[in-house]
């Protein structure tokens, strides 16, 4: 169990925090998909992606049921580790950048390129290939049109959460929302 919640509490903000995160699968007690390995997602500047498929290697080897949370507007190597095989959730309100740094070779743009079109529905790929290859940001509402993720989140929605203020007293007033009966 406690290796389990290690894993729960896993921020993944680069590419040595990611291979941290797919080392620290092997050590959580799995077994065919069982346990639940939640990650927080944010945007990653750069990603080594002739490892990537080592890397996803390892992820499918570990059997873990991997849900990974986007945390913020993320670029697209952080889009390019969206796999299917993962529950990736989204809120509303934030983007997704498909632009690809003029820094990053022919070859490799185009693995990513490929890579991010395995990460959508299959009547997707070339719309989300077209996206990455003209660097189109897109709504979180469009990655899920596409299976680029599966859920949205609206906070403003989520239970609990109300539109209305409050009432609070302050020392030098009183407001009869908030009085309680003291004897």
């Amino acid at each position: 169990m406690e290796k389990e919640k290690k894993s729960a509490n896993t921020i993944i903000s680069s590419q040595d925090e990611f291979l941290g995160f797919v080392n620290s699968l092997s050590s959580v007690n799995s077994n065919k998909g069982r346990a639940k390995v939640k990650a927080t997602v944010m945007d990653i500047p750069s990603l080594d992606l002739s490892r990537l498929r080592d890397l996803e290697e390892a992820i499918y080897l570990s059997g873990a049921n991997i849900e990974f949370n986007l945390k913020g507007d993320v670029g697209v190597f952080t889009a390019s580790l969206l796999s299917r095989r993962f529950k990736r959730t989204g809120f509303t309100g934030r983007n997704i950048n498909l632009a690809i740094s003029a820094s990053v070779s022919k070859d490799d743009k185009e693995k990513l390129i490929d890579h991010i079109g395995q990460c959508v529905k299959s009547e997707s790929v070339d719309a989300i290939k077209s996206l990455v290859a003209k660097g189109a940001t897109i709504s979180m509402d469009d990655a899920k049109g596409l299976g680029l993720i599966d859920q949205i989140i609206d906070l403003s929605k989520r239970r609990g959460s109300k539109t209305t203020t409050a009432a609070v007293a302050s020392d030098d007033t009183s407001v009869s929302e908030n009085k309680t009966a003291t004897s």
